[in-house]
């Protein structure tokens, strides 16, 4: 009997070294969050529109390599004067450090479908907090400038969090 709680005690620390893991390789996640949108934009008609329009995103990680960084793909809804805009965004989130904080950027490719469709760069960066191994909170900017129907210049502030499983290892 004392043998075995040597054992159990010898295995503990292995225990705890695979819960505290905090590197994003091989998992597979899901950013949720929201915030604000502030943007410009100016139509093929001429008709330009300004102003700050709550955001809430979705989007799906999958890793890139053994990196720990993640290709994204995903959708993204800003709602408030009386219109709602819709993109489809998807590129790479990179992460530097391994521990609980990180700071990311990231290189996205977006696609507003509505009002008007328009595509473009969107860059960003951020920080996040993994508080346990399958969830982190992050808080991050972005700017985007897409062209299509009229011309979208916009900068975005969101939060939220990132549920993760390591399926892919």
């Amino acid at each position: 009997m004392t043998g075995a709680g040597v054992l159990w005690l010898l295995a503990s620390p292995a225990r705890a070294e695979e819960v505290e893991r905090t590197d994003h390789r091989g998992s597979l996640g899901l950013l949720v969050g929201g915030g604000a949108d502030f943007t410009r934009e100016v139509t093929s008609g001429g008709v330009s529109e300004e102003g700050v329009r709550g955001l809430v995103e979705s989007l799906v990680c999958f890793p890139m390599g053994l990196s720990g960084n993640e290709w994204t793909v995903g959708t993204r809804a800003g709602f408030g004067q009386s219109k709602v805009d819709v993109a489809l965004a998807g590129g790479i989130r990179a992460y530097f450090g391994d521990d609980r904080f990180k700071t990311y950027v990231t290189a996205e490719v977006a696609v507003h479908v509505t009002p008007n469709v328009t595509a473009g760069p969107r860059l960003g960066l951020g920080i996040q907090y993994d508080f346990l191994p399958t969830v982190g909170v992050y808080l991050g900017g972005a700017a985007e400038v897409t062209a299509g129907q009229g011309i979208r210049i916009a900068g975005a502030v969101t939060a939220g969090f990132q549920f993760r499983t390591y399926i892919f290892e």
